[in-house]
């Protein structure tokens, strides 16, 4: 629906019809439209967490984050009319909070994970996963924008390589 209309234009009563429940099945799971995005979201991030995981074959930390950068450019790239959709609706930020939300969630325990394997890192893990998830989601946001765009693939190598600094840095000897 988000790829036919903006987010605050959507009813429960839509998301109901469509979805073919009753409203009281609707409020019975979500107390608003606002909680079925944020379960929405989590759906999704778990299907990230399940392709990730099978998709790492190292140890690495650093493949994590480049993994999952990847994996969010693959995602806005599929949907870029609901990314668009997004972008334009006066709900974005409440959005975009939701979403942040979830990823630095998962890169939070991600880092935790690290630094108990012996992993050193340059910063607090809180503060780390703020900063990631900050740099990833603000640049992509910013390369959707653009009206000149550069390439996609320039922007994930930049990004990637970044990450790769920030890390590395505390782990020279690895």
């Amino acid at each position: 629906m988000l790829e036919e209309k903006r987010f605050e234009d959507i009813t429960v009563n839509e998301l109901c019809d469509r979805a073919m429940i009753r409203r009281a099945t609707f409020y019975k799971h979500f107390g608003d439209k606002y909680e079925f995005f944020t379960f929405i979201i989590r759906e999704i991030q778990a299907e990230f967490d399940q392709e990730i995981a099978g998709s790492l074959d190292t140890d690495m930390p650093i493949d994590f984050y480049i993994t999952i950068v990847r994996r969010v450019i693959i995602f806005f790239t599929e949907r870029k009319k609901l990314i668009q959709s997004v972008l334009k609706s006066e709900c974005f930020p409440s959005l975009l909070r939701i979403l942040s939300e979830q990823v630095e969630f998962d890169i939070l325990q991600k880092l935790k994970e690290d630094a108990e394997k012996g992993y050193k890192l340059i910063a607090d893990p809180e503060v780390m996963a703020h900063f990631f998830t900050g740099a990833i989601l603000e640049t992509l946001q910013w390369w959707l924008t653009l009206k000149k765009p550069i390439s996609l693939e320039s922007v994930e190598r930049q990004i990637v390589d970044m990450m790769k600094a920030v890390y590395l840095s505390a782990n020279a000897d690895i």
